[in-house]
């Protein structure tokens, strides 16, 4: 009975073992996936003072185009497209992205923006899809009109020390955003990334472009718009979610006649709501990660090893055997031999 005991235990060790290798190195890693059904939270970047175009009607009903200054906020939304996702390959996300940056004090929209992306679920880059597109005006978001490419939302798990690409919205091109440092960021480990966007003229609606000369420099027949940026980003490196971002742009328009005028310079960060809202998501990941990962692996190591070891304690503790010669009683006397 011992010897059953002792081989079922070791047994029983030798599967704990098994498994504590199949989810350290097998199940885990091929999860170190986005899910298909996260709904990301809405995220906020805002700032007390900036400088931007607005466009207005006057009293008159005559239309005004003036840089004002004031707070702004924006928002981006992510919806993400279930059925699109659904007929593609199982490894990709498909997202419906709202953008809206308006005034703080007085709630008025300065501009929006809609796009729709397709996303690796494990490396968070975005994938060629023939349904992707980018609008920045109130019509149709039409497919196809956009090529995304880098990274826009989301980085992969286990980010690592390195150069990613990471999507301008403004150039239409993903630009290296290069690893910097360790550091701790949101009550989180992570890694901060920086990207900079030297100044360099950036295309603009033709319509768009003709009002602000119209307004801004009355005597420019013509003109660009120069454009510079630098966005830092705090990256939670096991789940490769951004838990702290900061936005620093500035765009002037550059008529052929007159000064410069500065049409967007702007100091952008996340807001405290946006903040608690990815650190706890990130966090959570995180926990998720390291417990399945590493600690119930662990846990899962040792009591196999405990388990073998009982069973070969066990089954070496035999029983006295029932057979076998018996040793000869030198107590008792012996007869003398007959001479």
């Amino acid at each position: 009975m011992r010897r059953i005991t002792g081989t079922a235990l070791f047994g029983l060790g030798i599967l704990c073992l098994l498994f504590a290798m199949a989810l350290a190195w097998v199940i885990v890693p091929s999860q170190r996936k986005v899910p298909l059904d996260l709904v990301p939270p809405d995220v906020t970047v805002e700032t007390a003072n900036a400088s931007f175009v607005q466009a207005k009607t006057l009293p008159n009903g005559a239309p005004q185009v003036v840089v004002e200054n004031a707070g702004l906020r924006s928002i981006t939304g992510i919806k993400p497209d279930f059925a699109a996702a659904a007929g593609l390959d199982g490894e990709t996300l498909v997202w419906n992205v709202y953008h809206s940056t308006r005034r703080i004090d007085t709630g008025e929209t300065i501009n929006s923006a809609e796009s729709r992306v397709a996303l690796d679920r494990a490396t968070g880059e975005a994938v060629p899809w023939e349904g992707q597109c980018h609008v920045e005006e109130p019509v149709p978001c039409a497919a196809g009109n956009v090529a995304f490419s880098g990274h826009l939302y989301l980085f992969p798990f286990g980010t690592e020390k390195k150069t990613y690409q990471y999507w301008d919205s403004t150039l239409g091109r993903a630009l290296p955003l290069e690893y910097q440092a360790e550091e701790q960021y949101n009550d989180l480990p992570t890694y901060r990334f920086q990207q900079v966007v030297p100044e360099q003229p950036t295309e603009m609606n033709p319509d768009s472009l003709t009002a602000l000369l119209a307004f801004l420099a009355p005597g420019a027949t013509g003109g660009t718009i120069s454009y510079r940026a630098t966005r830092t980003l705090w990256i939670e490196p096991q789940t490769g979610a951004i838990v702290g971002y900061r936005e620093q742009q500035h765009r002037e328009l550059v008529p052929d006649a007159g000064a410069r005028v500065v049409i967007f310079d702007a100091d952008l960060q996340y807001d405290q709501a946006t903040l608690d809202a990815v650190g706890d998501q990130a966090a959570d990941g995180r926990n998720q990660l390291n417990l399945l990962g590493f600690w119930v692996p662990v846990g899962l190591a040792v009591l196999g090893l405990l388990l073998i070891l009982a069973g070969l304690l066990l089954a070496a503790g035999r029983a006295t055997p029932r057979g076998g010669h018996r040793v000869a009683d030198t107590t008792r006397p012996q007869p003398s031999p007959v001479p």
